[in-house]
């Protein structure tokens, strides 16, 4: 397994800021890049970043912002959304990342259009599959979508029937499911053979904050001992929201309590 820190809780312009953490603790975490192809500077401050991602344990969630992976063919959203796609492939290579985050859905969800989203999406993820294949990067799928937000594509029951009937390669968001009422170790005590990461944040059960691991109503230590008994290989990846980037301090205790705990 690795422990890694995901650059989403970096604006536009900050990538750069991860690097004191990978330094601080050099030879024991990795980054998950967070790709924004849509700013103007992203490429190249990435570009700028890659020697310090070199030799670390990397991946890559999927393009996020202006990406919408339930748009039919044809449409401006799946043609934008497959150009940052492709944006994203040749860093992945270059970087050899382990797997790519997909969503199958970002946009808020409608009942007359809920089955729809779910064709497309599962089609789509097919051409990403094999669009990444012959470089032996999987993609996996995560628990996208929350309540609160009106985006959330698929219940507990229906993720968990999905992704064993498409035999995806899976990251669980703790914080998705929490925000969303799952029974998190149910979930993962389901698939826990097709289990590669999580993303780690916390939240008050409601609201999709992506706060540090202790800063929310998740218990975070019966997380990590279901963690340890049912998936000890996958990836951990701290995925905070840009309101903790400033805090420099508590994101490297978390990063040590993590390393201190996996160690046991």
């Amino acid at each position: 397994m690795n422990l890694l820190v995901s650059t989403n809780v970096y604006k536009p312009g900050q990538l750069a800021r991860v690097i004191p953490h990978l330094h601080a603790f050099r030879g024991q975490i990795g980054v998950e890049l967070f790709p924004m192809f849509d700013a103007d500077c992203y490429e190249e401050e990435l570009l700028h970043c890659l020697p310090e991602f070199e030799g670390i344990p990397v991946s890559f969630h999927g393009p996020y912002y202006e990406t919408e992976h339930s748009a039919a063919p044809g449409t401006p959203e799946y043609a934008h959304s497959m150009d940052l796609i492709r944006q994203t492939l040749p860093y992945c290579v270059r970087l050899r990342s382990q797997y790519l985050v997909f969503h199958h859905n970002n946009i808020p969800v409608t009942e007359e259009r809920r089955e729809e989203m779910i064709r497309v999406s599962r089609e789509n993820y097919r051409e990403i599959a094999e669009l990444f294949k012959p470089h032996q990067i999987p993609v996996v799928v995560e628990n996208a979508g929350v309540l609160d937000r009106g985006n959330m594509l698929f219940d507990q029951d229906a993720f968990i029937q999905l992704c064993r009937e498409e035999h995806y390669p899976v990251l669980i968001d703790i914080g998705h499911a929490y925000a969303n009422g799952w029974d998190l170790a149910q979930t993962m005590e389901a698939l826990k053979d097709q289990i590669v990461a999580y993303h780690l944040h916390n939240n008050d059960g409601v609201h999709d904050s992506h706060q540090r691991i202790f800063h929310g109503t998740l218990d975070f230590p019966l997380f990590l001992s279901d963690y340890q008994r049912l998936t000890p290989n996958a990836d951990l990846v701290l995925e905070y929201s840009p309101d903790v980037a400033d805090d420099e301090s508590g994101i490297q205790e978390d990063i040590s309590w993590l390393l201190e705990q996996i160690r046991r």
